[in-house]
């Protein structure tokens, strides 16, 4: 087959399903306005943390050996093997108990579970890659963590973190049932927005919930794209004759 032939029939079969959700009008649904703001929020929130916590656990896991760090790993994975709802059900009576039902906070230590264990094997993957005789090398070059993390290991995997953000933004969208579990329906995000929309007689503003649930993942990628670029333009800069870590 040819490549032109296959690319074709590829975009064909990612870009048919979409003509269907092309609005019919151009209003703009004012309740929209309030569930973004929430959705971006929660999406920035969640991110946040796996970055924070998925950095030091995938290090550890991809540098360290043992019993201790074997089952770290397998509590950590746990999330994968059994199904997310079920151990939500636990967290709701738990979060009743601690008064974090129908919270914005509740919801956010919710959505960690179907995405921390992703970003901790991402990392671990990342850290195994650069190998730990790089790690060391960055560290006498640079002791200083937070220098060492901007200047080097930032920098160089910037794969590890692009997928990281992509993968928890797209995996934090689709929670319906957590979200509307957690939440109680007070914490709105788009997905709750947009699949009851459906069973009523408002296809238009389901249609552009929709569309929202679609843009938001490629407009969150653009944006780190842009991000990444300045950020390593300016480690370029800084590393151009001005800065020097060894001196420090």
């Amino acid at each position: 087959m040819k490549p032109i032939f296959v690319k074709g029939l590829v975009g064909l079969v990612v870009l048919l399903p979409l003509i269907g959700l092309l609005p019919s009008t151009s209003a703009f649904n004012p309740r929209l306005l309030d569930t973004l703001t929430t959705t971006i929020t929660m999406i920035v929130a969640v991110t946040f943390l796996n970055h924070l916590i998925g950095y030091g656990a995938g290090k550890a896991i991809a540098f360290k050996t043992g019993r201790t760090t074997r089952l770290m790993e397998l509590l950590i994975s746990l999330p994968l093997f059994l199904p997310v709802l079920l151990l939500s059900f636990g967290l709701y009576l738990t979060w009743i108990r601690l008064g974090l039902a129908d919270q914005f906070l509740g919801v956010l230590l919710v959505l960690l579970l179907p995405t921390l264990p992703y970003t901790i094997r991402i990392y671990t993957n990342g850290f195994q890659t650069l190998g730990e005789q790089m790690m060391e090398q960055m560290v006498l070059i640079e002791p200083n963590r937070f220098k060492r993390f901007f200047f080097l290991t930032g920098p160089m995997m910037r794969s590890s973190l692009q997928s990281v953000t992509l993968l928890v933004t797209v995996i934090a969208l689709s929670q319906y049932a957590l979200v509307t579990l957690i939440g109680g329906g007070v914490v709105r995000m788009i997905a709750l927005e947009a699949f009851p929309l459906y069973s009523g007689n408002s296809l238009a503003a389901a249609k552009e919930a929709t569309l929202w649930l679609i843009a938001l993942p490629f407009l969150i990628y653009f944006v780190q794209l842009i991000l990444f670029f300045i950020w390593v333009q300016l480690v370029r800069r800084l590393l151009d004759g001005r800065y020097d870590p060894a001196r420090k």
